[in-house]
C-alpha cells in the first residue's frame, strides 16, 4: 500500500468548472496546487518525484496511459513502480537514477526512450521528458512528462526472433502471473505477495510454479531476471 502523502502536496484534480481558458483547454486537463510547482495544469502524462524518488503527484493522463491510479502510486519509490527499461533492455529506472543524479547536481536530463510495463502488463513505450524545479538546502522535484513514441519497441539488429520469442512468452502469461512477477521483482516475499493481492499462500505459490515453468527458470531469483531480459518487469 502506498505510503501517505503529506497533505502539502496534493493529487491531480479534474477542472470541472468553466473558466477564461475554456477554449483552448481540454476537457480533461488536470490541475494541481503544490507549493513547490504554483498552479499547474495539464492534459498530458506525467507525474513528479522527490529527493527521495517518491512519486508526490500523478495526474489523471497517466493513469490513463499505464493504467495505475493515483492511490496506486502516491508515495511509492518511482523505480520500484515504474521499473522503465531502455529499448534494449537495460534497466533506466533504480536507486539513484541518471535523473535524480542529475537534478541533485542541480542538471538536467535529456528526454530519452523507455518501456514502461502497464497494469495489465502490457508494454508501453514512452519518450520521457524531464523537468527539475530547485529550492533550498538541496530539495527539489523533478516533473517527468510521458509521451507514447509508437506501438513497439524500436528494432535491434540481430534480435528480431528474440524479440518474437518475448513477445510469445509475454502472451503466455496471465495477468495475475505478471502481478505476481513484478511483485517478486520488488523483493517481495511468498507471503507479502500474498497478502498484497490479497490471495493465500497457496494460491501465490501456484502462481509462482506456473511463471517459473513458462519462463523455463528453476527459482525466484532466475524467474526475476529472465523476466527483466524479456521486458516483463
Amino acid at each position: 500500500m502506498a505510503a501517505p502523502v503529506p497533505d502539502d502536496m496534493a493529487a491531480f484534480e479534474r477542472t470541472d468548472g468553466p473558466s477564461e481558458d475554456a477554449a483552448v483547454q481540454p476537457d480533461d486537463a488536470a490541475l494541481v496546487d503544490e507549493p513547490w510547482l504554483g498552479r499547474l495544469v495539464t492534459a498530458d502524462a506525467l507525474f513528479v518525484t522527490d529527493e527521495r524518488q517518491r512519486i508526490r503527484v500523478w495526474s489523471s493522463a497517466a493513469q490513463r496511459m499505464l493504467g495505475y491510479t493515483p492511490e496506486d502510486m502516491l508515495g511509492q519509490v518511482c523505480y520500484g513502480a515504474i521499473m522503465g527499461r531502455r529499448p534494449e533492455g537495460h534497466p533506466v529506472c533504480s536507486v539513484s537514477c541518471p535523473v535524480t543524479r542529475n537534478a541533485r547536481r542541480g542538471r538536467g536530463t535529456a528526454a530519452y526512450e523507455v518501456t514502461a510495463l502497464a497494469k495489465d502488463g502490457t508494454p508501453r513505450y514512452l519518450t520521457n521528458t524531464v523537468l527539475v524545479i530547485q529550492g533550498r538546502r538541496g530539495a527539489f522535484r523533478v516533473i517527468h512528462m510521458m509521451h507514447e513514441s509508437c506501438d513497439r519497441p524500436p528494432s535491434r539488429p540481430g534480435r528480431e526472433t528474440s524479440g518474437a520469442t518475448d513477445s510469445l512468452a509475454a502472451e503466455a502469461l496471465t495477468r495475475r502471473e505478471l502481478e505476481v512477477l513484478r511483485l517478486f521483482a520488488r523483493g517481495l516475499c511468498l507471503d507479502e505477495v500474498a497478502a498484497e493481492l490479497s490471495i493465500s499462500v497457496f494460491t501465490a505459490r501456484n502462481h509462482n510454479t506456473s511463471i517459473q515453468h513458462k519462463l523455463g527458470v528453476r527459482n525466484r531469483l532466475q524467474m526475476v531476471l529472465e523476466g527483466m531480459r524479456r521486458g516483463l518487469v
